[in-house]
């Protein structure tokens, strides 16, 4: 093969990683601006093509493309390209040429693709326009995170991993100051000292997941510390004051006034950040809507509205805008006295709300409203607030921008919440709080709905009763930009159904918190959207404890799913169940009964490309159902992932790459603590395994993979061949790349 030829002018500062590749306490300063505008981008990387393809010219293959004009052009990776504006090229000629062209220039790409020759047209642009946080520097770099001290070992694995193989203890140190270094590097805007710390010291983990859960635990959960947790989980500079300040009844009027003053606040920093809410409110619709379809923006024509979203994330000052969400939720727990009787509304209400109120007061362009026992219709798109005292209600969303805050509180009644986007209890560009006391409710939303945030914060808490949430995409206790909850302190069984980035999940810069206090709930998110890979009859999920960046353009938060009791069933497809992607974190958590996972390809405890995924369940007989390859305990590409059962006879099913099984120099951990355990799969690269190391591999200083399977007490079988009270090693010799280093068993019965 020819040598490849790096591109550097038509990538820069563009996140230009190797195609994808697939196993089968502060507010950051505004990031710097580029110091030479007008620097050419296409957004396309490019090498020789294979000897065996005889062409008249060599040509240039086409290794990638980012979101940029290539992608715009309609360039795919594996294109050929053998003339621009009618001149023969090579790799090196290509190039050039392109790096040569100013913004603006038209270059005309003669094309072959799967052998069908085509034209087509690239306008070169200017790298500013497509910069994205990746392509800056650390807002908190890590010399301000504190993580340079010493690592507190908490996690008892390693050491009964090492005590019982020694062999593999290079190996393991190696791999240590491996993640050291990703944890120091200070690429990524958004790069969050959660993460850092988790490639730093990964044994710590379980203290972060132990001390967590005891902070949110839902039966003596108060609202305001939800916002706690946000602020400290994404780094920002918040005061603190977000509890009421008073038990005392406030006047409707005072109810408002704080409302009014919030919602000066909301636009306050958003004038300041420059930022049009309308067309923020647009881009930002685009990029989750387009994410949901396709998990990235890579050939999408419109790209550049998603990636002015992005650059939008980064002028918005969190802090304050997490400090107002604190004032709004702490508003919504001193509601004002109601006085006389129910009554029609008068003919400034009329379309907005249907029924009775009590009472009502006008701020800004919308109201606060109060109303009666009977069934209301609520038009939510004029409404600042709502109080509800009972009936049957229902609540109604459209497709308007959303307001700068909104709040609900309804106390009683059997009531429906519906939306297109931005509701209910979603904040995009601002702050939402809805709190539901009483009732079988039903939630649904098509965006970023039912406690969700997208440059804002978004609340969702529901008290009691068996409520249904039709949540479909970025929703359901997830967030892109900020933060959202989804709260059910009920003990009755709850349904959620979203399709995907919903049910406990943190998109770049956002915490997604989902918590639910007991009953037998089912959490599904396992349809509708595509597989990622194209696998028929699969489907995309990225849901249900999910910490998740946007390839290659923003790394990931934080997201957590937290069930503290009955027996649960979770379905999910592609990337669900506890997993972290691109630089996120994920949790799922489930404190008690027999549950049923079942997940796709990345599933149950996963992890892939500088990321961390954790699954823990603490009692009950569950069982692991994994339909495809990297399940239970499995971590791809610099990665930590770890599926732990605390006791129960639990059944394990899987495929390739599974139940601690790890590849490209990361670490996957399954552990079994107690009970009578069945580990299935239908391949033998599984039950501590190790695959391929290639994608970072040095001979001359190699890192390798470490992939675990720790079952501490009981009667065991392993389709793979383990007998109860064996350790069985596998290290294979003699590979370029590292393949099968390593992976160990470890039964102690």
């Amino acid at each position: 093969m020819k040598s490849r030829v790096a591109l550097t002018l038509v990538c820069l500062l563009a996140a230009c990683a190797t195609a994808e590749k697939q196993p089968a306490k502060e507010q950051p300063e505004p990031p710097p601006q580029p110091s030479t505008p007008g620097i050419p981008f296409a957004g396309v990387w490019l090498a020789a093509p294979e000897p065996a393809e005889e062409q008249k010219a060599d040509g240039a293959r086409v290794l990638g493309v980012v979101a940029g004009p290539a992608a715009v052009a309609g360039l795919r990776a594996n294109d050929l390209i053998v003339r621009i504006d009618n001149i023969e090229v090579d790799a090196a000629r290509a190039n050039a040429i392109i790096s040569s062209a100013l913004p603006g220039d038209r270059l005309v790409l003669d094309v072959v693709r799967n052998n069908e020759p085509m034209t087509l047209t690239m306008i070169i642009d200017s790298s500013e326009r497509w910069l994205t946080p990746s392509s800056f520097t650390a807002g908190i770099p890590f010399a301000a995170t504190g993580l340079s001290g010493p690592a507190l070992q908490s996690d008892p694995v390693m050491p009964q991993i090492l005590a019982a193989a020694p062999e593999l203890e290079p190996i393991a140190v190696r791999m240590d100051r491996m993640f050291a270094e990703l944890a120091q590097d200070d690429t990524g805007y958004h790069k969050l000292p959660l993460i850092r710390s988790a490639m730093l010291n990964p044994a710590t983990m379980n203290r972060w997941r132990d001390d967590l859960t005891e902070t949110l635990r839902p039966f003596e959960l108060e609202r305001s510390t939800v916002v706690e947790v946000m602020c400290d989980t994404l780094a920002l500079a918040c005061t603190g004051h977000t509890r009421p300040s008073t038990t005392n009844p406030v006047s409707l009027q005072q109810f408002a006034e704080t409302i009014n003053d919030a919602n000066d606040q909301v636009r306050s920093l958003f004038d300041a950040a420059r930022i049009d809410r309308a067309t923020a409110y647009a881009d930002l619709h685009y990029l989750m809507r387009t994410t949901a379809a396709d998990r990235t923006l890579i050939g999408q024509p419109e790209a550049h509205r998603g990636i002015r979203a992005m650059q939008l994330s980064m002028r918005v000052d969190l802090s304050a805008l997490l400090d107002t969400a604190g004032r709004v939720v702490s508003n919504s727990e001193q509601l004002p006295e109601a006085s006389g009787a129910s009554r029609q509304p008068p003919a400034e209400l009329k379309g907005i709300v249907d029924g009775t109120i009590v009472d009502y007061k006008k701020i800004d362009d919308g109201y606060v409203v109060i109303g009666g026992t009977g069934t209301n219709r609520y038009d939510m798109n004029q409404l600042y607030a709502v109080i509800d005292a009972g009936g049957n209600d229902s609540y109604h969303w459209g497709d308007a921008v959303a307001l700068e805050t909104q709040t609900v509180v309804d106390l009683k009644g059997n009531d429906s919440y519906h939306a297109k986007a931005g509701g209910p209890g979603a904040g995009w560009l601002g702050v939402a709080v809805l709190i539901d006391v009483a009732g079988n409710d039903q939630y649904t939303s098509d965006l970023g709905g039912c406690g969700a945030g997208a440059l804002g914060f978004g609340f969702l808490f529901d008290d009691s009763g068996n409520d249904t949430y039709r949540c479909a995409a970025w929703s359901a206790g997830s967030a892109i930009y900020g933060g959202g909850a989804l709260v059910d302190q009920g003990e009755q069984t709850d349904v959620y159904g979203s399709q995907v980035f919903s049910q406990g999940v943190g998109g770049p810069r956002a915490i997604g918190i989902l918590i639910d206090a007991g009953g037998g709930d089912v959490y599904r998110a396992n349809g509708a959207v595509r597989s990622a890979y194209d696998t028929p009859g699969s489907f995309m999920a990225f849901s249900q404890g999910v910490g998740v960046g946007i390839r290659p353009y923003d790394f990931g938060g934080v997201g957590m799913l937290l069930d503290f009791a009955g027996d649960d069933r979770y379905e999910g497809g592609e990337f669900a169940q506890g997993g972290g992607y691109l630089w996120g974190i994920g949790l799922l958590r489930d404190e008690s009964g027999n549950d049923l996972y079942y997940g796709d390809r990345y599933a149950q405890g996963f992890a892939a490309h500088q990321a961390f995924g954790m699954l823990t369940d603490l009692s009950g007989d569950d069982i692991y159902w994994g339909k495809s390859a990297a399940t239970q305990g499995a971590a791809w590409d610099q990665s930590i992932a770890v599926l732990f059962d605390a006791e129960g006879d639990d059944v394990y099913r899987a495929h390739s790459l599974s139940q601690g099984a790890a590849a490209q120099q990361s670490r996957a951990v399954l552990h079994d603590a107690e009970g009578d355990d069945w580990y299935w799969s239908s391949a033998r690269d599984t039950q501590g395994a190790a695959g391929s190391n290639n994608y970072h591999f040095r001979a001359e200083d190699p890192v390798y993979s470490l992939g675990v399977l720790l079952d501490e007490r009981g009667e065991d079988r392993f389709s793979t061949g383990v007998d109860n009270g064996e350790t069985r090693l596998r290290i294979r010799t003699g590979t370029v790349d590292g393949r099968g280093v390593a992976g160990v068993v470890v039964d102690l019965r």
